[in-house]
């Protein structure tokens, strides 16, 4: 059964942003698109004209030209011409998409960055915000300007590794979208240091010996993930910094990145919940992220049983 891929559709740079993103996920998984554009409903009052008829006209029209022209900027760009298209009216564009996920049984929605943003780095907004508290779907996150930097192919998946549960379920789902590929997967575990923990007053000597002490625990916490793997080309990376930015910067991420992170295991099952460090490091990514949902399975639903 092939996946589907819901991209929420925008006029702008974003929704470009989003449309790079699906593209490359799309090779990843060779997946279908949905592209779908949300747009406000008008709103009811009587009228004694036909205003209120040619506006709906209006925006209908909008719709239908914001999600065409997203089919052919993936055909003409990307080369990728199986998708389909839909507008749909919702006051919440996040709700809509949420709504469009469900009923066509996508397995990942796509958006782009919120406005505003850093250049390079994702932006949360509203709808990502919503999404992110409610989906059943994975999230996928494009960065800022991801349009003009995604590569053609993905060489490395990127797994977040902070101390929970689910990071196991997240290596394995990365190890199953990079094997047929040959990508790499890699484990990450961003500390930040300890004067941020233990106060600006603990003596330099102590601050040194509790890091090494935090990241030899998050080493034999990576190194347990990746038994459960099976395999011996999966590596694991601990950095640490004064702040969570810094401690991704010194990471290296390159432009054929994606981070894969996966929900906190307190939320509800089979729902996207972000945990403190994963909300830190969407907030301060510089390459596309992907949020899976607890209990997430590439397989479908009629295939777990």
């Amino acid at each position: 059964m092939t996946m589907n891929i819901l991209v929420g559709v925008t006029p702008d740079d974003a929704g470009e942003d989003a449309l790079a993103l699906a593209a490359v996920l799309t090779r990843l998984t060779d997946a279908r698109i949905k592209l779908t554009h949300i747009f406000p409903p008008p709103f009811e009052f009587p009228s004694l004209t036909s205003v209120d008829a040619e506006w709906r006209a209006f925006v209908q029209e909008r719709a239908e030209f914001a999600v065409s022209e997203a089919a052919e900027l993936l055909a003409t760009d990307w080369n990728i011409t199986n998708v389909s298209t839909e507008t749909r009216a919702n006051p919440s564009r996040g709700r809509g998409l949420l709504a469009a996920a469900k009923e066509h049984d996508a397995r990942v929605i796509v958006i782009g960055p919120a406005p505003s943003g850093r250049k390079g780095a994702l932006s949360l907004g509203s709808v990502a915000d919503r999404l992110l508290h409610n989906s059943s779907a994975v999230i996928a996150l494009a960065p800022e300007g991801y349009r003009e930097t995604a590569p053609e192919f993905l060489r490395r998946l990127v797994v977040a590794c902070p101390p929970a549960d689910e990071s196991e379920l997240a290596a394995h789902t990365a190890l199953r979208l990079a094997t047929p590929h040959g990508l790499s997967v890699e484990l990450l575990t961003p500390l930040v240091s300890p004067s941020r923990v233990l106060g600006s007053r603990v003596p330099r000597d102590t601050e040194r010996a509790f890091m090494e002490r935090l990241t030899e625990h998050e080493r034999e916490v990576q190194a347990a993930v990746i038994a459960t793997l099976g395999r011996d080309d999966v590596t694991g990376v601990v950095t640490s910094g004064d702040t969570t930015d810094r401690a991704l910067a010194r990471y290296g991420f390159t432009d054929e990145d994606l981070l894969v992170l996966a929900s906190s295991n307190e939320g509800p099952i089979h729902r996207v919940v972000l945990g403190d460090m994963t909300h830190r490091m969407l907030r301060h990514c510089d390459v596309p992220a992907m949020v899976l949902p607890r209990s997430f399975s590439l397989r479908p639903e009629k295939d777990n049983a």
